[in-house]
């Protein structure tokens, strides 16, 4: 399917960092988080939920503000938070954004002043992320999402607590997770955060 109500120029940066258009179960993602709300979204792998998540980024992310942390991209892992950080760099190069890379094998200090010096998406793992948050080192204000991707693996991870926290210091942020599968950890998680979240389901 075709990129649709996307800017030109989105389009264009889009194209050249190879992203891949919608997919139809992305198509019916990207519309639900354009409607705002807090979701869940349940899909196998290569669905296409990534790559949905990574155009809407793009597509809120305002110029107005730059530099302020605008999308917050938690992975599951640090291989895949390179992963995610490799294809939103290339995208972030033809629209003068600044995408950042924070994971827990890398210098916390030098992480946090780049973040400091001016970021609009900031891609890392939960644990970073996490301990970034506690030290005030990423500003939760002006965060339009929080992207949780391979949701259930996170929670296998034991990262239920950080992710709590987390939620908790939201403002008007949009949740989105992306789970693979549905899994009693995931249960248990909505039960004990105090966010309404709607479903989407492949």
């Amino acid at each position: 399917m075709s990129y649709k109500k996307i800017t030109p120029e989105i389009k264009e940066a889009l194209a050249f960092g190879e992203v891949q258009e919608i997919s139809t179960f992305g198509k019916q993602l990207f519309s639900s988080m354009k409607a705002g709300g807090h979701l869940i979204a349940y899909a196998p792998k290569d669905s296409g939920k990534t790559n949905a998540a990574i155009i809407a980024c793009f597509n809120k992310v305002n110029a107005q503000l730059e530099g302020s942390p605008r999308v917050l991209f938690i992975s599951h892992g640090i291989d895949e938070a390179h992963r995610v950080h490799a294809i939103m760099s290339k995208v972030a190069w033809r629209l003068d954004v600044t995408v950042d890379l924070t994971h827990d094998k890398g210098d916390m200090v030098l992480q946090r002043n780049e973040i400091f010096n001016g970021t609009e998406i900031i891609v890392g793992n939960c644990k970073r992320v996490y301990d970034l948050y506690i030290q005030n080192g990423i500003n939760f204000k002006l965060l339009d999402y929080i992207i949780i991707d391979d949701f259930e693996d996170v929670l296998l991870s034991g990262r239920n607590m950080e992710l709590k926290r987390m939620i908790e210091g939201i403002f008007k942020t949009q949740v989105i997770f992306l789970a693979n599968k549905r899994h009693k950890r995931i249960d248990q998680f909505m039960e004990n955060v105090p966010i309404d979240i709607r479903e989407l389901e492949q």
